[in-house]
């Protein structure tokens, strides 16, 4: 025959079960707390660390003079002289390789020059000279008083490498555009205009890595913090 359940006996289990509960209570909110620190920490981390190995973009200015050589009903010859001026904001050396100088009109390409590889150390300014000599383009409005307008943009390609780990791209294909909204008159008694200092456009893998890795840090944070405020709120 079985033993009656005496008062003592339940009393024991209920105090059991209350243990048990509110063990399995801690262990919850361990494991809350621990995911949590997980979530908060671990992707923001992950993404600075990805935006520390990668160096600053190099800053480029151009100033420029063009000396017009002949003008037609129907087309300009010009020299153009550019002068680049870089600077390096990081601690270390950038490498310049394969380095490409292109001058448009509009979206035609009229003159490119290939510059000689070179090191830009940290924290310095460089210039160089690039000459894009007897070049033609066409006049395309030429029925003002004030003679053949023009947009001239020039462009510069270059190969670079960092001194330091810039995982996951060692080199990247560093692109500066610049005066892509300048507009120029040729008056007839004019024959050398010449362009103040004007920043460039500077792009490249590395800037475009610092981009998205900012857009994933503000996306995750925000998502992170709902996901949690769920959560606490069904606890």
């Amino acid at each position: 025959m079985s033993q009656p359940t005496t008062p003592t006996t339940t009393t024991a289990a209920t105090k059991l079960y209350s243990k048990k509960a509110k063990v399995y209570d801690c262990i919850v909110f361990f494991l809350f707390i621990t995911v949590s620190f997980i979530l908060i920490v671990s992707v923001p981390v992950i993404t600075r660390g990805v935006i520390f190995l990668q160096p600053e973009t190099p800053q480029f200015n151009v100033s420029s003079s063009l000396t017009i050589l002949n003008v037609s009903s129907n087309a300009i010859a010009a020299n153009f002289n550019v002068t680049f001026s870089t600077i390096n904001p990081n601690r270390k050396t950038m490498s310049y390789e394969k380095i490409v100088a292109l001058l448009l009109d509009g979206n035609e390409s009229l003159s490119a020059i290939t510059i000689p590889p070179f090191h830009h150390p940290g924290k310095t300014l460089k210039t160089f000279q690039v000459a894009f000599p007897s070049f033609f383009f066409q006049v395309k409005d030429n029925s003002s008083s004030r003679g053949a307008a023009v947009s001239l943009t020039t462009k510069l390609h270059a190969k670079a490498k960092y001194g330091g780990w810039t995982w996951p791209v060692e080199k990247d294909l560093i692109k500066a555009t610049c005066d892509e909204d300048v507009k120029v008159d040729f008056p007839s008694n004019v024959t050398t205009l010449v362009f103040g200092s004007n920043e460039c456009d500077v792009y490249g893998l590395w800037k475009r890595i610092v981009i998205k890795c900012s857009r994933i840090f503000r996306n995750y944070i925000y998502v992170v913090s709902i996901v949690l405020f769920i959560l606490f709120v069904s606890l």
